[in-house]
């Protein structure tokens, strides 16, 4: 064997011995805000990876109905500090309604046993106002740990968007019984929320032959009926660069 195959198989070994170093997610600290660090993710990335077969994400859609004539902070998830709550954590006069069929608090139940990584968030309200607050998004653990971090909607609108009272957002965020979403619920206003996981753990699929952890794309929302862009030239085209 010659020097430069020493050095070839060398490096083969060093990558083999470094694809077994799988352990990262349970080192201290590394996975207590999993999935944080990928906020903006486009939603052709939306963590399914690899197959045209990939299902396209079944959303969770609440509804919010401010009935008080003044503004009140409202909260969607967070199980484990709202759970035991009235309204779960909001005002009594805060009408929840999940539109899918069930009831927000099967939702909020589920949670806890199923944890999901949102991939896309579409917010709408006919108040303008209500699409212009900041989402707060909250991760708490028992030993007294929390973290928090804004979601300034204002500035987070698709350009393609036309649509006045829709806003369309690719946002990351990973959802389990401590993590939860607060904001500001206009007076009067009406406020639907759907998220799109693109990720879901079930242990319950795995039981029954499956995968436990299950892969989703983000439906692509807007600019779906853009027109294509034609550019009519009478010149060569061969000498433009790339």
């Amino acid at each position: 064997m010659n020097a430069k195959e020493k050095e070839l198989f060398g490096a083969i070994n060093g990558t083999e011995r470094m694809s077994g170093f799988d352990s990262y997610d349970s080192m201290d600290g590394e996975s207590y805000f999993d999935g944080d660090d990928m906020d903006g993710v486009s939603e052709d990335m939306s963590f399914a990876s690899g197959s045209a077969n990939v299902p396209v994400s079944d959303p969770y859609v609440i509804q919010y109905a401010n009935g008080l004539t003044s503004n009140v902070t409202a909260y969607m998830f967070g199980y484990n500090s709202f759970w035991g709550s009235t309204n779960y954590g909001n005002n009594p006069s805060v009408t929840i309604t999940n539109l899918q069929g069930t009831t927000y608090s099967t939702l909020l139940a589920q949670s806890n046993n199923k944890p999901f990584k949102i991939g896309k968030l579409r917010f709408q309200s006919s108040t303008a106002s209500q699409l212009t607050q900041t989402v707060s998004i909250t991760h708490v653990d028992a030993n007294g740990k929390t973290y928090s971090k804004p979601l300034n909607l204002s500035i987070l609108k698709d350009a393609y968007q036309f649509q006045s009272d829709i806003l369309d957002i690719n946002q990351i965020i990973t959802v389990d019984a401590n993590t939860y979403l607060s904001f500001t619920l206009i007076a009067s206003a009406t406020l639907v929320i759907a998220v799109f996981p693109v990720q879901i753990i079930s242990s319950k699929a795995e039981l029954n032959g499956g995968k436990a952890l299950n892969n989703a794309k983000a439906p692509r929302l807007s600019a779906k009926n853009a027109a294509p862009i034609i550019i009519q030239t009478t010149q060569g085209v061969s000498g433009v660069a790339k």
